[in-house]
């Protein structure tokens, strides 16, 4: 084609649209001009007499190839024919980009041949016209003056994000798009990754690389010039989250995934830009891989883009009309319709009844009940007239090659693959024609992915016994677990699928339309496998509650959704949106052996979520949720996280908190937005009787919120035992209204303060308190408080008058050897009654992450051999420690009979110093049995020494963090 371009032909083609006068100006100029580009000129006589046909071989005889179109060019402006001008250089601008043609033609061939809405390109501009022109504002530069280098486009699937990415393709390379800002752009499909295990970069864009084309190598010289579009990650069957072997070589050859996470990671051409389509649970799986990403959100058909596209499906204006004000007048086939691939599915089954003289009718309560409408418009049209034995043939062979194609991950598929699963060449034609399979030359695709997902799971309704196994689709229990637990999410749809073919009120219906029966059993299978699945260990099986909530929801049946609870007593819940939270409340309101609940609310109650319901609307499913709080037999512990509530939500909580039928005993409501006016939450707190436990980590509490606290906890009816405050900004001003809870409150037991800026002068406040005989606490935490050795003196007085604190932790201060010295005198005072709360006879005391040192060690190892100290648990992880402590330490050990517990992890021991401690654990005296050791941090030498120590000491066991579990519970991580 360029060898055209660049011949007397092709400017002769350019020269015969020249009026005569055009012409002859044309070659008037022609004597002057060659000279500007240092070009001799053609003889005047031969000029003056050619003909157009003429001049064109002159043209390419005097100034062969780009020069003759360099000096034509100009005269184009000269003469004022800019048009010529304009045509001539984006034809030359094409020609001598074989890429951008290549991709000019594909994608050419993508929108006509396999874009499921086939509407006008006007029609398409119209409707996505906000999108197309925030995409292409957000790659020009921003306030600062640096261009967005990473974009995501963001939308549920059927919400367009495909088609926009291919038409945006195609207008890059008619030139149209971005024309100034890049150079390249490239088009990864999902799909199309799976198929490829190993590649380079530069491997990966060669299979669309024109072998006419400049070298691949070259582009990269130009990196901010060039754009990744990432399309279908949710096709993706391998897992993009890592962080070690990313790749900044272009030319290395990695694993597939390797590769696209070192793109969407910056860490291989990160001056490149990214565009990145994401659905709901692509955006769950992928966001935190992003470097800085912005967030472009495709809305949707508006009522206004309904009408248009009603207008331009039926193209009969009467037709138009009464479907669409059949669906206007169905409110929730109206809100499905803003999604376009609906749009189609409800308009292509309309078309059908209409062309049938049927009455309209549609159904829409559920995903699965709307294509289940489309697929028996679908049959009714080309099937319904076939003997019922070959009907059933045929959509078997379909579905059987949609199932086979979902479980291997395959979404294109070739004549080879219709004619194993049965599918022959009329039958491809027949589904072709009714808009189930599109064709492009030899590849076939279903016309969207949607409706190959919902083929898949039809296949278990047209199982039949005596069928041959086909051993690439999975069983019913193979895809509920799948679903439920961690699950490919190309898998996802298909399950509820499932779940909405298993009512029987769907079953009778298609069996009425086919004409020959289905199959009964995936009720009870589903079943079985939700009831084997919630008796697994939790530490092994993770269920994933929102994709068993959204299969659920699906079926609608409450006595089924019901059972399928009670199976679950501990609920872990993630509502990011208005759909999670109605399909939540559908399905918690239904529980009735629920115990415990772990709940994050974000996005939801603020006012631009871009909810389609109304405040009113979603209080109502949040009523419907909280309710759980009083229906459920066993209710005993809720644990909110990070929850992000308005002040009527959360009003509508407290009130279900403070129902007299609630037997809550346990409230986390950690990082918290806040606690609003604070009333109703104390309220429910106090109102609450059987409620013993109440943890606020991580939820900033104001003065007013503290003095809100305070007047609770001191109420003769507040019931709290266990007060978690640790990150609340609990300052010494705060530990003052804390204090005097101490003093009035006899039931409070435990209370954590950690991670506060308590200072040495909160510590005073509240060690006056301690003094008091009126005192009952038990377990008092103060890591992270900012304490120094002045604050042991104060917990030393206190310890002394204390008759009931068991546990003390004061790691990650700064107490150093001198505040120790203060704690050791108090250790050895026969009045100290220090000892865990658990058990009456241990005593707990844990100083780690301080830097007490071995001159601390010291001192405390002489309170341990003092008669009067019966301490049981000392923590000493990360102090400082060396080997010079242990000679102390061993002596301890030998004469102290009541230590049980001793965590020295993460100090600087070495074999010498291990092996005299090895030595006193084998002493009679010594009644350690458990000590706080990483055994893998120690070369082999002194391993083998402490698994020698062991085994000879079958009460000791050495292990790394050796607390942990315990310490996460009695600060309020676990619950």
């Amino acid at each position: 084609m360029a060898e055209f371009l660049f011949s007397d032909f092709g400017l002769f083609c350019y020269l015969k649209e020249l009026r005569k006068e055009e012409f002859w100006k044309f070659k008037e100029l022609l004597k002057q001009e060659p000279l500007k580009f240092e070009l001799k000129a053609i003889p005047w006589p031969e000029l003056k007499k050619a003909s157009r046909e003429d001049l064109a071989k002159l043209l390419d005889k005097h100034y062969p190839g780009k020069q003759a179109w360099e000096v034509t060019l100009s005269l184009f402006l000269q003469i004022n024919r800019s048009d010529l001008w304009t045509k001539a250089r984006e034809e030359i601008s094409n020609e001598l980009h074989p890429y951008k043609n290549h991709i000019k033609k594909k994608f050419r061939l993508i929108w006509e041949k396999e874009t499921c809405l086939q509407v006008s390109d006007d029609f398409y501009t119209e409707t996505t016209k906000n999108a197309h022109e925030e995409l292409t504002a957000t790659y020009t530069a921003d306030q600062a003056g640096q261009p967005t280098l990473t974009v995501v486009l963001l939308g549920a699937q059927g919400i367009g994000k495909t088609t926009l990415l291919r038409k945006m393709m195609l207008e890059w390379a008619e030139g149209n798009l971005w024309k100034e800002r890049f150079t390249f752009i490239f088009f990864f499909n999902g799909c199309e990754m799976n198929s490829i295990t190993e590649t380079s970069l530069v491997e990966l864009l060669s299979r669309d690389w024109p072998e006419s084309s400049e070298p691949l190598e070259d582009i990269f010289s130009q990196p901010e010039r060039i754009l990744f579009i990432m399309d279908g990650f949710e096709k993706l069957k391998f897992d993009l989250d890592f962080d070690t072997n990313l790749c900044n070589d272009w030319r290395q050859r990695c694993p597939t995934q390797v590769v696209l996470s070192s793109l969407l990671r910056k860490k291989m051409l990160p001056e490149s830009s990214l565009l990145v389509a994401l659905g709901v649970a692509g955006m769950r799986q992928s966001f935190y891989l992003l470097q800085h990403p912005k967030y472009v959100t495709l809305p949707g058909f508006s009522e206004r883009d309904r009408k248009l596209y009603f207008s331009h499906f039926f193209r009969e204006k009467n037709k138009a009309s009464r479907a669409f004000s059949f669906v206007r007048d169905n409110a929730s086939l109206f809100v499905l319709c803003h999604y376009p691939l609906a749009c189609w599915l409800v308009c292509t089954c309309m078309k059908w009844q209409l062309e049938r003289r049927e009455d309209l009718g549609i159904a829409c309560e559920s995903t699965t009940s709307l294509y289940v409408s489309f697929f028996t418009s679908v049959f009714k049209s080309g099937l319904q007239n076939c003997p019922s034995r070959q009907s059933r043939a045929r959509l078997q062979s379909l579905c059987t090659l949609a199932a086979e194609g979902i479980w291997t991950d395959m979404f294109v598929f070739y004549p080879g693959d219709l004619r194993r699963n049965g599918v022959s060449e009329p039958d491809a034609s027949m589904w072709e024609s009714l808009r189930l399979l599109q064709r492009n030359c030899d590849r076939f695709t279903f016309i969207h992915r949607c409706v190959q997902e919902f083929c898949a799971a039809m296949w278990y309704l047209l199982r039949q016994p005596q069928d041959n196994p086909n051993p690439a689709i999975g069983t019913v229990f193979q895809l509920v677990t799948a679903v439920v637990t961690q699950a490919p999410t190309y898998l996802l749809q298909t399950g509820v699928f499932l779940f909405g073919f298993s009512t029987e009120k769907t079953t009778n219906l298609l069996e009425t339309c086919f004409g020959f029966p289905l199959s009964k059993e995936i009720k009870q299978e589903i079943t079985k496998s939700l009831q084997s699945l919630s008796q697994y260990d939790p530490h092994q099986v993770v269920v994933n509650f929102r994709e068993l909530f959204n299969s659920l929801f699906e079926t609608q049946e409450k006595e089924f959704i019901t059972q399928v609870m009670d199976f679950f007593e501990d609920v872990n819940i993630y509502i990011s949106n208005t759909d999670d939270l109605v399909v939540s409340a559908f399905c918690l309101k239904h529980s009735q052996n629920l115990q415990k609940l772990h709940l994050c609310v974000e996005n939801v109650f603020s006012g631009d979520c871009g909810s389609i319901l109304n405040n009113n609307q979603k209080l109502s499913f949040w009523r419907d949720l909280c309710s759980v709080f009083t229906t459920s037999r066993n209710m005993q512990i809720l644990d909110l996280d990070n929850c992000d509530f308005s002040e009527a939500s959360q009003a509508v909580l407290c009130k279900a908190l403070a129902q007299p039928v609630c037997r809550l005993q346990k409230l986390a409501y950690n990082f918290a937005s806040s606690l609003g006016n604070g009333v109703d939450f104390f309220k429910a707190v106090l109102h609450n009787p059987h409620l013993k436990y109440l943890n606020l980590h991580g939820t900033s509490l104001s003065r007013g919120d503290v003095g809100q606290l305070r007047q609770t906890l001191t109420h003769p009816r507040c019931n709290i035992e266990q007060l978690m405050l640790g990150k609340c900004d609990i300052t010494d001003e705060a530990c003052k209204e804390i204090a005097s809870v101490l003093v009035c409150n006899q039931k409070l037991k435990l209370l954590s303060l950690i991670e506060n800026p308590v200072m040495n002068e909160g510590v005073m406040v509240l060690c006056d308190a301690l003094r008091h005989p009126h005192c009952a606490l038990e377990t008092l935490l103060l890591t992270y408080c900012c304490l120094t050795s002045v604050a042991c003196d104060y917990i030393s007085q206190a310890l002394l008058c204390n008759k009931f604190l068991s546990l003390l932790d004061l790691g990650s201060n700064f107490l150093e050897d001198n505040g120790v010295t203060s704690l050791c005198e108090a250790l050895k005072h026969p009045s100290c009654n220090l000892q865990q709360l658990c058990n009456e006879k241990l005593k707990t005391l844990k100083l780690g992450d301080n830097n007490i040192q071995d001159a601390g060690v010291k001192q405390l190892c002489e309170a341990l051999k003092h008669p009067n100290c019966k301490l049981e648990n000392l923590g000493l992880e990360i102090c400082q420690l060396t080997t010079a402590c242990c000679e102390d330490l061993a002596s301890a050990l030998s004469v102290c009979k009541s230590l049980r517990g001793l965590n020295l992890d993460w100090n600087s021991l070495d074999h010498d110093g291990l092996l005299v401690l090895c030595e006193a654990f084998s002493h009679l005296d010594c009644a350690l049995q458990l000590l706080g050791l990483d055994k893998s941090a120690f070369d082999e030498e002194t391993q083998l020494l402490l698994t020698a120590v062991e085994e000879k000491n079958p009460h000791l066991t050495i292990l790394h963090q050796p607390w942990d579990n315990d310490e996460y519970r009695i600060k309020g991580v676990l619950i």
